[in-house]
């Protein structure tokens, strides 16, 4: 496998009153079993495509041939997306900080200045554009295309723009008309890929929505899916939940909280090439599971840098949070840190060791001080960062969340609260017509 999870240091046994008992945990894994055996009926059911599509190849084609039209006439590309059109793509970005093929960059907010921001610098005429959007109706991304593409058609042509461009959105219901984006694509000739219909926003890492980014940073698509098809099948063929990763991990994120009152669960990778993970996380855990007063509330880390910032209240503060930690094997790596005469005495620590000796130090000091304070620390442990590590660790926490969410007896595909927030941006953007800097009549700009 291309990582191991150790919980031992969330047992009663190893850290007292603050752990899991061994009969709440237990309890949780007998609960997993037939929790277990529901998942898997989704998927050789096909009814949970977000996972099976870790055996597929059938669309790999398609995501080769648009990172190569891509590529070969673009310096930069433009992604627009929000949330799970986005968040699995800057993680595997972060695999390749040299990125091997263009640019990407990442407009996932409407803020003005940043949207102005992100653009400044950039020579549109060598610029391309992908736009992703699951329901094709996501303003903030509509949005961001209506006023880029003008943009856009006017330094490379519009002929230009169609070379150099996609779409990903879901293809419309039979008899239905296409949504807004496809419509605009149609228009403007900009090709098109399909969203996988039944794989939803925040559970599309393993589709093209997160492999199409991840090829044009010169990440092997089929490398991500190698990884995360070793986690699906230890799904599929292990013995009971609590030999299995994801299902152990349910159980004690469900029996830890229900037995010592955690409401909060903090993911903190000590790698920055996993950086990014830790939000892709935070939303797939609370958008899943926050619902009907449940769930733990998910925290974005990063080491060493939250040790200099979140740990005085970790280790002082309320003991309500579960600690996920996700350390590499970075010992005996990375250049010589020995410090110079002219740097004074004290720092004989640093004589002759590398940078991977003091994060690989830093990592253990963190997981010890924590459990020495009676915290729960889970500890995900990665030979290499890369992309099979990647598309590993996204199937493990994409079944973790769904087997958690069976044993909450939390449906964890939809998002309804969101939802009403989004019909209420619109009614007060209606509201605005007439305004100054709002829409005239007839849709004209009122500025």
């Amino acid at each position: 496998m291309p990582y191991t999870q150790d919980i031992e240091t969330c047992r009663e046994t190893a850290i007292g009153g603050g752990g899991v008992s061994a009969a709440a945990l237990d309890a949780a894994l007998e609960a997993a079993d037939p929790a277990l055996d529901r998942l898997r009926g989704d998927i050789e059911g096909g009814r949970l495509p977000a996972l099976a599509i870790a055996r597929s190849d059938a669309d790999l084609s398609a995501i080769e041939e648009t990172a190569q039209r891509l590529a070969a006439s673009c310096d930069d590309v433009l992604v627009l997306g929000t949330g799970g059109s986005s968040l699995s793509g800057i993680c595997y970005r972060a695999l390749n900080p040299v990125n091997a093929g263009p640019r990407l960059h990442f407009l996932e907010n409407v803020d003005p200045e940043g949207f102005e921001d992100a653009l400044a610098g950039l020579d549109l005429g060598r610029a391309g554009l992908l736009v992703v959007s699951k329901s094709g109706t996501t303003a903030e991304t509509l949005s961001q295309a209506f006023a880029l593409i003008p943009r856009l058609r006017a330094a490379r042509g519009a002929d230009g723009l169609a070379g150099a461009a996609a779409v990903i959105s879901d293809p419309p219901a039979p008899g239905a008309a296409p949504a807004p984006l496809r419509r605009l694509a149609g228009e403007i000739g900009l090709p098109i890929l399909d969203h996988e219909p039944g794989i939803g926003g925040r559970f599309a890492c393993l589709s093209n929505v997160g492999l199409l980014p991840a090829r044009l940073c010169g990440i092997d698509p089929k490398v991500v899916r190698q990884g995360a098809a070793q986690v699906l099948d230890g799904l599929m063929t292990g013995t009971n939940a609590a030999a299995i990763a994801p299902a152990l991990g349910a159980a004690l994120n469900v029996a830890i909280a229900r037995e010592r009152g955690l409401t909060q669960a903090v993911m903190m990778p000590y790698l920055d090439r996993f950086a990014p993970f830790a939000a892709w996380y935070s939303q797939l855990w609370a958008e899943s599971l926050g619902k009907d007063g449940k769930a733990t509330t998910p925290i974005a880390a990063l080491g060493t840098r939250d040790q200099h910032s979140q740990l005085q209240l970790w280790l002082d503060g309320p003991s309500d949070k579960l600690y996920t930690l996700i350390f590499g094997a970075p010992l005996g790596t990375g250049p010589d840190i020995a410090p110079p005469e002219s740097a004074g005495p004290g720092l004989d620590y640093l004589a002759g060791r590398r940078m991977g000796d003091l994060l690989a130090a830093e990592q253990e000091a963190t997981r010890e001080t924590l459990v020495a304070r009676g915290r729960p620390v889970r500890v995900f442990t990665l030979p290499r960062s890369d992309g099979r590590a990647m598309g590993a660790l996204m199937a493990h926490f994409m079944a973790e969340t769904i087997i958690a969410g069976d044993l909450l007896g939390i449906e964890p595909f939809g998002q309804p609260a969101v939802e009403a927030g989004k019909v209420l941006a619109r009614q007060k953007l209606a509201a605005m017509a007439g305004r100054p800097g709002g829409v005239g009549p007839g849709g004209a700009a009122t500025l």
